[in-house]
């Protein structure tokens, strides 16, 4: 099926660009609050660097680009 490869391949980049894009916002927040340097703001900052941590997860559980490399 000729098809099915390039639906593999499809769905990594959709879920890689899904993941980093919500990486990207959480770095944004994150440094939105380090900005603002309100001190009772540590348990949302440790809660945005756990999930975070848990994106980063998952944008590695899906390995490399399936792609086929040339050289």
């Amino acid at each position: 099926m000729p098809g099915g490869r390039e639906r593999n391949i499809m769905r990594w980049e959709l879920r890689a660009t899904l993941l980093c894009d919500q990486i990207a916002r959480l770095n944004e927040r994150l440094a939105r609050l380090d900005a603002a340097d309100v001190p009772s703001a540590k348990g949302q900052r440790e809660a945005l660097l756990a999930e975070q941590a848990e994106l980063a997860r998952q944008l590695d559980a899906l390995g490399p680009d399936p792609r086929a490399k040339m050289g």
